[in-house]
């Protein structure tokens, strides 16, 4: 499955360009044991365009399931036939068991394949069944704060980081550690949840709004993600080392080596194009705002887990045009190779059929859905 990094977490949900030389880093050695880059080549592309495009789960018999956000649907796609089917209803306003949505924006796999969406709006997730037919509401706990759970194993359990600490949210009178994010497990059949694993915090500094300070995560500042596998196995990517740790089913873990990475840096056209986006959002422009950036990018943008246990961390680029670079590591935490992704494509999904799924930006501004495989 994939799952993104936190990117300063409330303050940063994209990615903003810039045009300056990268610097090498010097947080880490070079690891010797990288090869000649996998190139990846466009396969099939879907004749439909859309709105937006969620993560991709694939299905079987050449189908994918996605969300569009932008244009509030549910959706499967066949590879082999081009048809595009939506799922569900959506609406204004949702009742608390049927197949409606308001906003769906995820889809994840749990066990039998079947599919959960989760809907960012309504707050719920559904589950469905392989064909597309609404089976029920998901009920799950408010733990480690409001946001959504995305992460689900075929053991009976579903995975979030804890972000109260970033996020607010925590007990009056409580203290709340900044130093880790807990991963939480939580048990889908009695609501408990315990912490599995714990990733590095963001970096925080203070942001002005008019005449008040507070103290916010970074923007483009090293925050790490996780992942889980079907059998419960956990990984985490650990941001200010670019390498991945692996937590196996009895609980003890395999640390993977630092890996050197190349440094972006953030620079005054960055700052300004989030803060344009952030104004685009809602952001108010009746006073002076002012965030905390980091001097750098991150080493990965995102982080995916593919169902052959890889590992993918997207790098960091100077520019948004720049082709899209991934480093991958094994099971065991190791750097195996690099895979470029082909111009203008930018990852959303994998299968167990070894295909991986991209979108591409149309001249229109929608977005087009390919599957890609590795080039001849």
């Amino acid at each position: 499955m994939m799952l993104f990094r936190f990117r300063g977490l409330a303050l940063l949900t994209f990615v903003a360009g810039c045009s300056a030389s990268a610097q090498p880093g010097k947080d880490a050695a070079k690891d010797p044991a990288s090869s000649a880059p996998t190139v990846l080549a466009i396969d099939t592309k879907l004749p439909t365009t859309f709105g937006s495009v969620s993560n991709v789960v694939e299905l079987a018999g050449g189908r994918v399931a996605f969300a569009d956000a932008r244009e509030r649907r549910f959706l499967v796609a066949d590879f082999g036939s081009g048809k595009v089917d939506t799922l569900g209803n959506p609406v204004d306003s949702v009742r608390a068991d049927d197949g409606s949505y308001k906003l769906p924006g995820w889809v994840a796999r749990l066990a039998g394949d079947t599919l959960a969406l989760v809907d960012f709006a309504a707050v719920r997730t559904t589950l469905w069944s392989p064909a597309g037919t609404f089976v029920r509401r998901l009920p799950l706990p408010l733990v480690g704060g409001p946001t959504p759970v995305l992460a689900y194993d075929t053991l009976g359990h579903a995975y979030k980081a804890d972000l109260t600490s970033v996020l607010g949210g925590s007990a009056p009178g409580t203290r709340v550690a900044r130093d880790s994010l807990p991963v939480l497990r939580i048990d889908l059949k009695t609501g408990m949840a315990d912490t599995i694993a714990r990733m590095g915090g963001p970096d925080f500094g203070l942001a002005t709004f008019g005449e008040q300070t507070q103290e916010v995560a970074k923007v483009f500042g090293p925050t790490d993600a996780f992942g889980v596998t079907p059998d419960g196995r956990i990984w985490v990517a650990r941001a200010r080392t670019h390498s991945v740790d692996w937590r196996a089913t009895d609980g003890t873990w395999t640390r993977g080596a630092a890996h050197e990475w190349t440094k972006v840096p953030v620079t005054e056209a960055d700052k300004q194009r989030v803060m344009d986006r952030l104004k685009e959002r809602g952001l108010p422009t009746g006073f002076k705002i002012v965030f905390p950036f980091a001097e750098t990018k991150p080493s990965f943008e995102v982080a995916f887990g593919l169902p052959s246990g890889e590992v993918w961390l997207q790098h960091s680029r100077a520019s948004e045009d720049d082709p899209v670079r991934y480093a991958v590591y094994g099971t065991d935490g190791v750097f195996r190779h690099e895979v470029t992704a082909p111009a203008g494509v930018q990852m959303v999904g994998f299968g167990a059929s070894g295909a991986a799924y991209g979108i591409t930006k149309e001249p229109s501004g929608r977005r087009g859905l390919v599957r890609l495989s590795r080039a001849p």
